[in-house]
């Protein structure tokens, strides 16, 4: 069953560039906007917070100076929350589009 794009009550909406954890409740991700601002390539993975995490993301690798668009147009659900890391996180920029139980 795809999931709705209403975002009623109690869902709060995530607007977020901050690494690590992002939410730590369940939550939607509708779109991930992340840009390589290095001269060098950087891994970048995506994780729910369950107890046996769900990988949105693998050790992407996004390009020197690239940026890339991720959309979820049904959205993806993410169990317990969000979680990125990166193998060099001060080389990125990221947002994130969402929304958590709250």
């Amino acid at each position: 069953m795809p999931l709705t794009h209403q975002r009623s009550a109690p869902l709060k909406e995530i607007t977020t560039n901050a690494a690590a954890d992002l939410t730590t409740t369940d939550s939607v991700i509708y779109q991930i906007v992340v840009s390589n601002k290095t001269g060098g390539a950087v891994t970048f993975t995506v994780l729910d917070k369950a107890s046996s995490p769900k990988s949105l993301l693998t050790a992407t690798s996004i390009g020197a100076n690239t940026t890339y668009v991720i959309a979820f147009p049904e959205g993806v659900w993410m169990t317990g929350g969000i979680r990125w890391v990166a193998s060099a996180a001060a080389s990125l920029d990221c947002e994130v589009y969402g929304t958590y139980k709250g």
